[in-house]
């Protein structure tokens, strides 16, 4: 009988290490999973904030023409706004495209968790049935029986499991040689949400209030607007302190994010050490408090 076809003219060592992949691998490098998977929710939690740019630039902006005009045309301050928010129009796709590589990393490191070796998954592939299916010349009896077959593939996940680590460490490695680049992109985000965007919702704020303050001294004369005014005003208002408190959660995810990568470098070879799962387990915490903040509201347009 023809024996099934298997390639012999590369090592045999070779085919076993990459023959069956990942389950202690994955397990052990659980927590670096977890960074991947937080470091994604971090930044498809930001998206609106860095996306929101010019909407929160044009609000304050009409806000300012409401309170300063004598006699407000919505139109023309509309037009005034949008001139004057284009550097907000133009940052808002950089500030997402920094957002996209937080996001790519993250993903790098789920997969690289998991151990996602396409390239050795495709060439192998079958390898213990390829084995199991070898026979005798003209006997027609298996090479390896099946408590031998066993014994074998138990060697073979054993050797596959220790090259795939050497793998996993060895993109590990690559991804640690850009965490400058990892702590320039996620700063440059940070601080944007702390320097421009939260002082730019604490202005908004307490022009929202002398707005509250002008409508209220007006209800007697016109009821119906002045409800109607302050009612939206306090929605305004709440959506503002709802997008301040997720501001600060998310420049200190964001730190957190980067304690969790630095001690990453420290722990490659033990990724399962305690003191770095508490910082992974910190960052994870980090980012529950930002999504429970609402993930970071956009404003309504005006």
């Amino acid at each position: 009988m023809q024996s099934p076809s298997f390639s012999t003219s590369r090592p045999a060592s070779a085919g076993l290490l990459a023959a069956l992949l990942l389950s202690g691998c994955a397990s052990n490098l659980a927590p670096v999973r977890s960074v991947g998977e937080q470091t994604q929710k971090l930044s498809a939690a930001a998206h609106p904030m860095l996306a929101g740019a010019a909407d929160s630039c044009m609000a304050k902006a009409m806000r300012q023409q409401l309170i300063m005009a004598t006699r407000f045309d919505a139109q023309g301050s509309e037009l005034a706004a949008r001139q004057r928010c284009i550097l907000e129009e133009e940052m808002s796709p950089r500030l997402l495209a920094l957002n996209e590589v937080l996001i790519a990393y993250g993903k790098v490191l789920v997969d690289t968790a998991d151990g996602k070796v396409s390239s050795y998954q495709e060439q192998f592939k079958g390898l213990g049935d390829a084995l199991g299916g070898l026979e005798q010349p003209g006997a027609g009896a298996p090479v390896l029986d099946a408590g031998q077959l066993s014994v074998v593939m138990k060697l073979a996940q054993y050797l596959s499991t220790l090259a795939t680590r050497r793998m996993q460490k060895a993109n590990l490695r690559e991804l640690l040689a850009h965490q400058q680049a990892v702590d320039i992109t996620s700063n440059a985000l940070k601080n944007y949400a702390l320097n421009i965007h939260l002082p730019n919702l604490r202005e908004e704020a307490r022009e929202v209030d002398q707005l509250r303050g002008a409508v209220g001294a007006m209800s007697g004369a016109e009821p119906l607007a002045a409800n109607y005014v302050g009612t939206h005003l306090y929605q305004e208002r709440k959506l503002l302190a709802q997008r301040q408190a997720a501001a600060t959660a998310y420049a200190q995810a964001i730190d957190a994010m980067q304690q969790s990568l630095a001690g990453l470098a420290t722990h490659l070879d033990h990724p399962q050490d305690a003191q770095w799962q508490a910082q992974v387990d910190a960052f994870a915490q980090r980012v529950a408090v930002m999504e429970r903040e609402a993930a970071l509201p956009s404003p309504a347009r005006w």
